[in-house]
Formats: C-alpha cells, sequence, structure tokens
C-alpha cells in the first residue's frame, strides 16, 4: 500500500463494495468445506437485536481516491482464499 506517500495518516475503509449478509459469508464458508451450513448452525430469530445489520456494505471511495486501490476479489473469493490459506478441508 502506498500510505507512507501522504503527508496525513487517514483511515480507509478496504472493501470490495459489494453487499452481503452474514448468511451469505456463512453460507460460502461452509460450501467451499463441501457442507451445508443448515446442519451445522443453529439460528434462533428472537435473539436478533432490533437493531441488527442485516446486510453489510463497505465503501472503499476514500481509498480508490487517495491512494488508487480498488478491490480485484469480491467476498467469495476471499472466504475460499482465507480458508485455502489455512489449510482447511485440504
Amino acid at each position: 500500500m502506498v500510505t507512507y506517500r501522504l503527508r496525513e495518516p487517514r483511515d480507509y475503509v478496504i472493501a470490495t463494495g459489494g453487499m452481503n449478509t452474514l448468511q451469505d459469508f456463512v453460507a460460502e464458508s461452509f460450501s467451499t468445506l463441501g457442507l451445508d451450513w443448515q446442519d451445522h448452525v443453529i439460528s434462533n430469530p428472537s435473539l436478533i437485536r432490533p437493531s441488527e445489520i442485516m446486510v453489510s456494505r463497505g465503501n472503499a471511495t476514500l481509498a480508490a481516491r487517495s491512494l488508487g486501490w480498488m478491490a480485484k476479489k469480491r467476498m467469495r473469493e476471499i472466504v475460499r482464499m482465507m480458508i485455502s490459506y489455512q489449510g482447511v478441508g485440504s
């Protein structure tokens, strides 16, 4: 990253810009391992808080504008890479 070239430190959001739910992330994680997440996860709707974030989307516009950084991968690819890197399922 090129943050060392900047005069002032800043906080940047590093994100794909795509909208994903926690369920999307969990489903992809389990699927990468050849599993159905619904066979392994218990969800209790009564425990969901009214303020719960149902869909997440990061805005990396500042990183793109200031650093020239743009995501090259999407959430599904990142999940697969993380699991592969950990050597899980191999």
